[in-house]
């Protein structure tokens, strides 16, 4: 039975599951025409050897935990089929999936196809746990298992690479790390961020809201407006915006938001690896009135970050007093959880570019959603795919009413910021 040990950094992604915080992503894929649960049963069985880990269950009770082969395993179990008809309904199915825990006692990840979404069209609704995959392995995985280039064939099987391995530091580079980077952790972990409504316990209930633009909007934007941006740029001040018109409505303050913006870390020789991935923490400035005065902000602010090497930085910085005391370690990353320090998690990961096929059926949409923590009642996830940009906004249902609100507000800014630029 093959048994692989689970990583520190797996280990600690799955201990963030707890009480009414999920630990799974969720990707959403729409597309035309109409495809089965069994269709899709029969399509990943010829693709799932590459990935291994899909086919793997957690040993919890063994010391150390591990991944271990599932000798039940059985895609009837994992890829289910559902009836929906609109995208009211498909919403609700979505939210109540992010509500579901995945089963321990089986790999961590499950499929709902649902074949009868208005307009013949069928969407398939995949959910997979963090600690199995960050969001660009989980993308990676997608493009073998699903995603397939419009008009191409799809890609032969290929054995999954080995992980690679990293080299304990001890205390001198621990040392040598602090002494190189005061200024960036200061940056980083020693700014308070302010109290806002999304500062409440995580209750259990979640509500979705999905966003959709032409990449090339966003592109053109970065491009031309008065300081030059990046899509990324762009997409931060859109939440912004949407965030700024929720405060208005509900009466707090619009001010200063802290978010923080997750960094992928991986490399082209380990793309197996689960999670590799750092982060940033970035102003996002609510209180200017003017659309183009908030992008110029916001790309302020990622510049310098991204000049300083903040995410490599924190990422040594964690990795090396994890050598040194994992106390310490666990202390630190339960202060940089903690909304003192952040106030919402703003992800995007790039998907894949042009146009793309699920089953030989044309992809029309693809949305990702990621869990919210504790604390932090809003997460928005950003992806791009086949030249539209998808925000998929997951909030605590409890916590926040009018979740459209903020949905509006990001539509609403991409438009303004084009006409700004015109």
């Amino acid at each position: 039975m093959t048994r692989e040990l689970l990583s520190a950094e797996d280990a600690r992604v799955l201990a963030l599951e707890s009480g009414t915080v999920r630990g799974h992503t969720c990707k959403v894929m729409v597309i035309a025409g109409r495809r089965s649960a069994e269709e899709v049963r029969a399509h990943l069985a010829e693709r799932l050897d590459p990935l291994p880990r899909l086919r793997q269950r957690l040993e919890l009770r063994a010391d150390p935990p591990a991944w271990v082969d599932d000798p039940g395993f059985a895609l009837d179990r994992h890829v289910v089929e559902r009836e929906v008809v609109d995208e009211a309904g498909l919403r609700r199915m979505v939210a109540a999936a992010m509500e579901t825990p995945l089963d321990r006692d089986h790999p961590l990840w499950a499929m709902d196809v649902v074949p009868s979404l208005e307009g013949g069209r069928t969407a398939i609704v995949w959910r997979i746990h963090h600690a199995l995959a960050d969001g660009t392995t989980a993308i990676r995985m997608a493009r073998r298992l699903l995603l397939d280039p419009a008009g191409e064939a799809p890609p032969p099987a290929r054995p999954a690479p080995a992980r690679s391995g990293a080299v304990p530091s001890g205390l001198a580079s621990t040392l040598r790390g602090a002494a190189r980077a005061p200024r960036v952790l200061g940056r980083e972990l020693g700014v308070r961020a302010g109290r806002t409504p999304l500062d409440r316990p995580a209750g259990p209930h979640r509500e979705v809201a999905f966003v959709d633009a032409p990449l090339d909007e966003l592109r053109r934007v970065a491009h031309e407006a008065p300081v030059r941006a990046t899509i990324n740029d762009v997409a931060l001040a859109a939440v912004g915006a949407g965030l700024r018109a929720w405060l208005v409505e509900i009466g707090s303050p619009a001010e200063r938001l802290r978010v923080k913006v997750p960094v992928s870390l991986h490399r082209a020789d380990e793309p197996d690896a689960a999670n590799r991935d750092s982060f940033m923490l970035v102003d996002l400035p609510l209180e200017h009135e003017d659309p183009l005065e908030r992008l110029a902000a916001v790309t302020a602010e990622t510049r310098e970050r991204k000049l300083s090497h903040d995410a490599e930085t924190i990422e040594a910085f964690f990795k090396d007093l994890s050598h040194l005391s994992r106390s310490l370690r666990r202390h630190a990353e339960h202060w940089a959880m903690s909304p003192r320090i952040f106030t919402l998690n703003v992800s995007n990961v790039p998907g894949p570019a042009g146009p793309q096929q699920v089953l030989g059926a044309p992809l029309l949409e693809l949305h990702t959603l990621a869990e919210i923590a504790h604390r932090h009642a809003l997460r928005v996830a950003i992806i791009s795919a086949a030249g539209r940009i998808s925000f998929g906004l997951c909030a605590d249902a409890d916590a926040i009413e009018g979740l459209d609100l903020i949905a509006d507000g990001i539509a609403r800014e991409i438009e303004a910021l084009g006409s700004a630029v015109d």
